[in-house]
């Protein structure tokens, strides 16, 4: 179980660095694609887990894992980004 905790911090780490790269190369500015890569990995974390369900077994139940911890990740960027848009946003910066 604590692989499953590290690669879910892992990714979430991955997902903020890109996240932080957009945010550098639009010269600052919060856009709407860092808010539709975190909900695209929490789509597809939901696909690999209904997919572990047709797979079953010991194998469907890795695959479940590695979907719950790639929507974990996908879920706590998107609340990352969100706290960021609400921050730029009172601090009156261009979103």
């Amino acid at each position: 179980m604590d692989i499953v905790i590290l690669w879910t911090v892992g990714m979430w780490v991955v997902q903020l660095l890109i996240e932080w790269i957009v945010y550098r190369v639009q010269k600052r500015r919060m856009t709407w694609i860092q808010s539709i890569l975190p909900c695209l990995t929490l789509l597809g974390g939901a696909v690999i887990i209904l997919i572990s369900i047709d797979i079953g077994g010991w194998n469907g139940i890795g695959y479940a894992l590695l979907g719950a911890a790639l929507g974990t990740s996908g879920l706590l960027t998107l609340i990352t980004v969100a706290i960021t848009a609400l921050v730029l946003r009172r601090r009156g910066k261009d979103i």
